[in-house]
């Protein structure tokens, strides 16, 4: 084989590999938008309706399981995350910056939207609710706690997730990226009404996470696994003060805003995963 034959094998190669990453980047952002429009409405539940629903996570894809249209969300979203974690994955092993904290981030990612992928992919073969989400998680804080620096191990949490909602809430108003850097390479186009959608959603992020964060650092502070919540338990602390109703639909506004625009950068990204013809 010559060297200009090996020369193209390899761009082939390179541009399959780059098809494919924009490929990923677009199906899994069609998945990560359905899910937020799924919390937005379980969020919109609480504050009008059963507020015994599940709004996290586990208690949308539950709630999707119930139907036949449902079950079809939910193979998109098995696709979709699954995709998502093989992209964060080939960048941490590819990763041309050769930085280590981008590797970490990856791999980071990788991992959350590997067990999104198989959250949903349990929800397919079983309608069956996983239990009590928020008691899961206090029995794992209490058990966290009960470990020789348990409590400093908890705060620490605490405090570097509400760091990052900070950081989320940070991102909206500033002129820094609005997502992930896999995903804005992957799906690089965007318009004036696609940013700021995203700068809305990550307000709503950023809120709900500060909180959940916040709850951490008050349950390693008092020694009560009680106070730890997640998605869902934040929500219903927060319906449960004068404001709460307000400030929960405005969580699930924001919520939506960031499933419309996630959907709408995998539409202003459709041609890029396109194969070419040429």
């Amino acid at each position: 084989m010559s060297t200009m034959q090996r020369a193209a094998g390899g761009t082939n190669v390179g541009h399959g590999t780059q098809q494919g990453a924009r490929t990923a980047g677009v199906v899994g952002l069609v998945a990560r938008g359905a899910l937020y429009l799924a919390l937005a409405l379980l969020a919109l539940e609480l504050v009008f309706g059963d507020r015994s629903e599940s709004a996290d996570p586990r208690g949308a894809m539950h709630d999707l399981a119930q139907n036949g249209f449902g079950v079809v969300v939910l193979v998109i979203l098995v696709l979709g995350f699954a995709l998502f974690a093989l992209l964060h994955l080939y960048r941490a092993i590819r990763n041309p910056d050769d930085k280590t904290s981008r590797r970490v981030n990856d791999v980071f990612w990788a991992v959350v939207n590997a067990f999104l992928a198989f959250l949903a992919a349990s929800f397919l073969f079983t309608s069956e609710s996983s239990g009590d989400a928020d008691q899961t998680d206090k029995t794992w804080t209490a058990k966290v706690m009960d470990m020789s620096g348990g409590r400093l191990l908890v705060g620490a949490a605490g405090v570097c997730v509400l760091a990052y909602g900070a950081y989320l809430v940070w991102r909206a108003f500033s002129d820094d990226r609005q997502d992930e850097r896999a995903i804005l390479e992957a799906a690089p186009n965007e318009t004036p009404t696609v940013r700021m959608l995203s700068r809305i959603g990550n307000v709503a992020r950023g809120a709900i996470v500060g909180f959940i964060g916040m709850l951490l650092l008050i349950a390693a502070i008092e020694h009560d696994p009680n106070q730890t919540e997640g998605i869902d338990g934040a929500l219903k602390r927060l319906l449960a003060q004068a404001w709460g109703e307000v400030a929960v639909f405005l969580i699930a506004l924001g919520f939506a805003a960031f499933g419309v625009y996630s959907l709408a950068r995998a539409w202003v990204n459709r041609e890029h995963s396109m194969p070419s013809s040429h």
